[in-house]
């Protein structure tokens, strides 16, 4: 996307943080920021989501900000330097939140996902804070809700003046599979080849997600998992269909199973 000109990116910027256009604050801070994010949309969005998400407007957060982006993507903007910019939210997102943003990772691109089917699925998993005298699924969905005021994911459909889905943009789905990778969070097989790399692994994840059909990992090689590799998988999410399925009683410590066909029922 081209980047926008100051008075919009201005508008951008302050209309996300403050819920209007006309609040102000900390201008010289406020140029300097933009100024880094390039003028793109998406790193302006993610900062003044962050920004947002602070209870006070503090000078020394803005300040700390500012000074956490670096000087060279103002100058020539680049997808890793969006990356970098994505990152500070993950960065600053709190603990209970990180394993939930992590968990959309399950999911395959371009994907409409339903806030239900994640509640549920974070609920499974142990995921939710059991807050004293609130119910675990509303809290659940406060977390969903957290998500998207953060920008970190996007909203999808309302019902009944309600949000009831949402998406993750490509570049955001990006960090979380590098975050997932790092800390051996979850695993999205796609081809018998990484299948069978993965079987080796020293360190075992506890959660598979898996893409059947059009090309994904939906041959033979499914069919013959190695039952010590997935004996400790948690969660397994299973997108599309295929004659071949793995082989569910290998799944010794199974909690949560996730099927969706490519049509996303």
């Amino acid at each position: 996307m081209k980047p926008l000109n100051k008075q919009d990116s201005k508008k951008l910027f302050f209309g996300r943080v403050y819920g209007s256009e006309d609040d102000h604050q900390f201008e010289e801070i406020t140029a300097e920021i933009l100024k880094k994010c390039g003028e793109l949309p998406l790193a302006i969005i993610t900062i003044a989501s962050l920004l947002a998400s602070r209870p006070e407007k503090l000078r020394d957060e803005w300040e700390s900000i500012r000074n956490s982006l670096g000087t060279h993507f103002a100058v020539n903007p680049t997808v890793e330097g969006v990356k970098n910019i994505l990152n500070l939210s993950y960065i600053h997102l709190p603990l209970h939140l990180r394993a939930c943003f992590l968990h959309l990772g399950l999911y395959p691109e371009d994907r409409e996902i339903e806030r239900d089917d994640l509640v549920r699925q974070w609920l499974a998993e142990g995921l939710v804070s059991k807050l004293h005298g609130q119910d675990s699924e509303v809290v659940a969905k406060s977390y969903f809700n957290d998500l998207i005021n953060r920008s970190l994911i996007q909203p999808g459909c309302n019902k009944d003046g309600e949000l009831v889905s949402c998406r993750v943009h490509d570049m955001m789905l990006d960090l979380i599979l590098s975050k997932c990778e790092e800390h051996n969070f979850l695993r999205v097989e796609c081809s018998p080849e990484e299948m069978a790399r993965d079987h080796g692994r020293k360190y075992k994840v506890r959660r598979i997600s898996m893409n059947l059909g059009n090309g994904g990992v939906a041959d033979e090689a499914t069919s013959r998992i190695i039952p010590s590799s997935v004996s400790q998988v948690r969660s397994l999410a299973l997108f599309g269909e295929s004659k071949y399925m793995p082989p569910l009683l290998h799944f010794k410590h199974l909690k949560v199973f996730l099927f969706k066909s490519l049509g996303g029922e």
